[in-house]
């Protein structure tokens, strides 16, 4: 088998969270306080060759591109923990297929879990049409018989449809504007898409470019 040597911040940027856990071996380095091994507020280093059971990931920071008008835009770190309530914007760039949307977005009963789309023209389907632009909310993602699809919610004077869609199903799908506040630590669990970048406000701040810092491995 073919194995291949990759930094710390690679594998957890790369890494599908239901493949943990996996086993690292450690090749070379040494890792100093304030690392993804500085364990139990000591440093810690480990030995080449030694191996680690990674069991999860958790982001512990964020790194933010901060614009303000009339001011060049600035990088910095943002705990979890930043005060304050922020608004995202819509990303303009189009999702090609359902699939695509849920291996980027996350999807569950929860509230938060309930993204917003909308696709320029009529989606035909078995329950009925889902007409174009009309936004829909993904609900829940279920496999009967090994085929894999979504219900998605639509509201029609105050009245709820429920579609099915298949994960193959292709189009342009686009994200509905949002008009929600959020904590960071919100946007962080909810609604930052997987591969994508991430643009928000906070008071008259605007901030583009979000990177999820894994900085914390749980190691068994």
């Amino acid at each position: 088998m073919k194995r291949m040597a990759m930094t710390l911040d690679t594998f957890t940027r790369s890494v599908e969270a239901k493949s943990l856990p996996r086993v690292l071996q450690m090749q070379s380095g040494y890792y100093f306080q304030g690392s993804v091994y500085e364990l139990y507020g000591r440093e810690g280093s480990f030995s080449c060759g030694e191996l680690l059971k990674v069991i999860g990931i958790s982001v512990t920071r964020l790194i933010v591109e901060l614009q303000s008008e009339g001011s060049k835009s600035i990088t910095v770190d943002l705990s979890l923990d930043y005060p304050g309530l922020f608004r995202i914007v819509a990303d303009k760039r189009p999702y090609t297929s359902i699939k695509e949307i849920v291996d980027s977005v996350c999807i569950s009963p929860e509230c938060l879990g309930q993204p917003e789309f909308y696709c320029p023209k009529k989606l035909q389907l078995p329950e009925g049409t889902i007409q174009a632009e009309e936004s829909f909310k993904l609900t829940a993602l279920r496999t009967e018989h090994g085929d894999s699809h979504v219900d998605c919610e639509v509201t029609r004077k105050d009245s709820k449809h429920i579609f099915t869609v298949k994960l193959s199903h292709t189009g342009e799908f686009y994200e509905c504007a949002d008009d929600q506040f959020y904590t960071l630590g919100e946007l962080v669990e909810w609604k930052i898409p997987k591969g994508r970048k991430r643009t928000g406000t906070h008071c008259n701040i605007i901030i583009t470019n979000v990177h999820e810092s894994y900085t914390g491995l749980r190691l068994l």
